[in-house]
């Protein structure tokens, strides 16, 4: 026997809604300013107008008992009958709504009822449609009586059809638990600090507490946090698991672990949630019917392609996705969201949950399940946040609006028209005061509060002109405004508010200089997270600036792999400081070159920026043309950088050697085990660019925690290089060396930072020595295979 509950809204929409997915006629109201004007209309509707009635009821389901229960908006008498009133808010003109969705409206209210009928024992009742168009502050009412009769088939009409979901949901929630109570780790044994880690893992997550891990590439990570986790669901601790990356390799890292858990009995469903704009169907995105034949009717078709996807599959990746979506003529993407409320594990990127305008409500604004979050690669979370919770804005944008609309439409000139008045008032200043960059503690208040005047024109303006030219970039600037005003909501002492002016432009932003308590508020509504990395030192410092608290816990697990076989140097002969950035390109190359010709093999060598690996790469091809080089490039594609790394081949006939920048998509998540990669060489210390805002940083924490150097530069540095150290040794059986080009790196302040694997490092102060430290490395290496 089941017993389950849901809202009348839930019930409703799930099993009735019908029509298009539309985002030209989505509401951008907030539930705060619906809730504002439902008070207006109840308070006019008279003293014995009953607002806000709970109504409540359980059904029985063939042996299963379904409690529905929910909030009418109003319930009155008029004459010989009560009259249920379902309030609606939305820009939308009443004659422009589609039919489906007023159907939807009654469909709620028709609900509510029939549960005041049966309590009231009413033969017939009335239901009343009260529509309130924003724009025009227009009301509509639309009225319908039904029999008691009537309305108690619509009811079990519409229950019976959830019964179905509802028994799969319990069905699938038994077979899950069985499975996951009597599941074993899903290889023969554990690698070193895999038990440890896993056991750590579970604790944490069995006491509800927040655990950062660092443990060294090669761990296995990903299985020693999903499988403790899978335990814990095994035994009821929490309802979902949220695996959250920032690369889509390390997604495809979880959904292998989730395959192996599968294939030793684990029953899980899980979904990989894919960006809007990459698993789009269409060349161009466009969300609505008219254009986009999976948008068109998606609501009629959806619960059928979600039946038949969650009866045939377990792991939704992206190919399955796919394959249902074209199946059944639905938009892939909110295909993969609305079949994420059934699935056990969902993986995604990390502003799924952190992102404030895209974090996915569904599940996170008013939780009402029990989470886990397992947060991979947390180090990226540091920048990934901060501009998360930032938000910019360009003058230019607004003035191309202005020349795009109308002049028709005189409203809306005249509010940018203000806009841009704020934008030009601080560009005077600017001018008066001779400066081309700026920052302030307090916000721009002035131009906040004429963009929400905008804001609010631009949402009665788009209601009424769904079909204008050129929507698409008009909607960007609008989208742009409202992410802006809606990062203002959270703007307090952690920003500073930065204007840059160049010749051409004036560019607004509000910076967030720490993101700490944001990350916090979004990680207390899991019951247990779990941040990990390879590089996560010092472990202090990431728990502080993601938010951890003083509660959280740390632990640290030792590389698994043989010391002996990753040598590290430390070419103390080499200074890459600004300054002498030019002076250091002849020993750079020379050093390049011992590593290459120390054992033929595949090379990455990772730079501070482009303009010092344009440098270096245009010297060493002059010098040494015979040498085979492949070059990093801005911006590539998916298929540029796979070509690039398919040039790593296995047992390399003659040296390769990658010129890569540092921080970039070489650098981390990739994955050239064996003979594919033996060698990298980091040139510099990773610190980030000296800029205006790297420098707020500086001064911030300088000013609250007394180290602004480290925060702002040397720790985000060293992440980078640990980072881009970690791609040589990979498995157990790799061997390779890491050269280390910075006489910084012998500094104390650097070589504490060294994980312990790394305390062997070996200080070369001459060409000569560093070239015979190599030699012996790879001669020790042949001699113990």
């Amino acid at each position: 026997m089941h017993r389950g509950k849901i809202s009348v809204r839930k019930l409703v929409e799930f099993i009735l809604r019908k029509g298009s997915i539309d985002n030209r006629k989505v509401s951008n109201h907030t539930a705060q300013e619906g809730a504002r004007i439902h008070r207006k209309i109840q308070k006019e509707s008279g003293i014995d107008y009953q607002k806000e009635v709970f109504l409540k009821t359980e059904v029985s389901v063939g042996e299963d008992t379904l409690i529905v229960e929910g909030r009418a908006d109003g319930i009155f008498k008029k004459e010989e009958y009560w009259v249920i009133d379902e309030i609606k808010t939305s820009e939308v003109q009443f004659e422009d709504l589609p039919a489906d969705q007023i159907e939807l409206f009654f469909y709620q209210a028709m609900v509510y009822a029939y549960i005041y009928s049966l309590q009231n024992e009413l033969s017939s009742i009335e239901v009343q449609l009260t529509y309130f168009q924003t724009t025009e502050s227009l009301v509509t009412r639309q009225s319908r009586t039904f029999s008691f009769d009537f309305l108690t088939s619509f009811f079990d009409d519409l229950t019976q059809e959830y019964h179905r979901w509802l028994l799969f949901q319990d069905d699938w929630r038994r077979v899950r638990t069985t499975s996951l109570q009597a599941l074993q780790f899903p290889y023969e044994g554990y690698r070193k600090g895999q038990r440890e880690l896993a056991v750590a893992a579970y604790k944490t997550l069995r006491n509800q507490q927040r655990l950062f891990v660092e443990a060294p590439t090669g761990t296995g990570k990903t299985i020693s946090t999903l499988f403790p986790a899978f335990k814990a669901l095994g035994e009821e601790r929490a309802d979902r698991i949220f695996y959250l990356t920032a690369k889509t390799i390390t997604r495809q890292v979880a959904e292998d672990a989730l395959q192996a858990l599968a294939e030793v009995g684990a029953e899980t469903k899980s979904v990989t949630l894919t960006a809007k704009d990459k698993i789009c169907f269409l060349d161009e995105r466009k969300c609505n019917p008219d254009d986009c034949q999976y948008a068109n009717g998606y609501y009629n078709r959806i619960n059928e392609g979600l039946w038949d996807l969650l009866h045939h599959e377990n792991q939704f990746t992206r190919p399955v996705i796919e394959r249902y979506a074209k199946k059944h003529q639905l938009c892939p993407f909110e295909l993969s969201l609305d079949v994420s409320l059934f699935c056990d594990v969902i993986i995604g990127d990390y502003n799924y949950l952190f992102d404030p305008t895209v974090y996915l409500r569904r599940f996170f604004e008013e939780p009402e399940e029990k989470y886990y979050f397992l947060i991979d690669e947390a180090h990226n979370l540091v920048n990934r946040s901060r501009e998360m919770y930032s938000a910019t804005l360009q003058r230019s944008a607004f003035k191309g609006l202005k020349e795009k609309l109308s002049k028709d439409y005189k409203k809306i000139h005249r509010s940018l028209n203000k806009v841009d008045q704020e934008f030009g008032a601080i560009q005077t200043i600017a001018e008066e005061e001779n400066w081309s960059f700026h920052h302030q503690a307090p916000a721009a208040e002035g131009l906040l509060n004429q963009l929400f005047k905008f804001s609010e024109l631009m949402k009665e303006w788009l209601a009424a002109h769904p079909e204008e030219p050129g929507l698409e970039n008009i909607l960007s600037v609008y989208f742009d405004c409202l992410h802006f005003l809606k990062i203002s909501e959270f703007y307090d002492d952690h920003y500073e508010t930065t204007i840059e002016i160049s010749r051409y432009d004036l560019t607004i932003r509000q910076l967030c200089l720490e993101p700490a308590p944001f990350l916090q508020k979004m990680l207390d509504k899991g019951e247990s997270s779990l941040l990990f990395s390879a590089s996560f030192s010092p472990l202090p410092y990431y728990q502080e600036v993601l938010g951890g608290g003083e509660e959280a816990l740390r632990y640290r697990l030792d590389s698994p792999f043989p010391i002996d076989h990753q040598q590290i140097l430390i070419a103390n002969y080499i200074q890459t400081t600004y300054k002498q950035r030019m002076a250091s390109l002849p020993a750079i190359v020379e050093t390049i070159v011992m590593m290459a010709e120390a054992k033929k093999g595949n090379y990455l060598v990772f730079f501070p920026s482009y303009k010092f690996l344009d440098d270096t790469y245009n010297l060493f091809t002059e010098l040494f043309p015979e040498i085979p080089t492949i070059l990093q490039d801005t911006d590539m594609n998916e298929e540029e950088r796979e070509a690039f790394l398919a040039k790593f081949s296995e047992e390399p006939e003659e040296s390769l050697i990658g010129f890569c920048v540092l921080g970039g998509i070489f650098s981390e998540g990739i994955d050239l085990k064996g003979t594919r990669l033996i060698g990298t060489a980091i040139v510099g210390v990773g610190l980030p660019q000296i800029n205006p805002e790297q420098e707020l940083i500086k001064e911030y924490f300088d000013e609250h925690k007394q180290a602004g150097f480290e925060y702002a530069y040397q720790l985000p540095g060293m992440n980078k290089v640990l980072q881009a150290a970690g791609r040589v040794i990979r498995d157990m059986e790799d061997k390779g060396t890491v050269l280390l080009l910075d006489q910084r790196f012998t500094a104390p302040r650097y070589r504490q930072l060294f994980p312990s694997h790394w305390q062997k490092a070996k200080i070369c102060f001459r060409p000569t020595e560093l070239a015979k430290e190599l030699k012996n490395f790879w001669q020790k290496q042949s001699l113990t295979k």
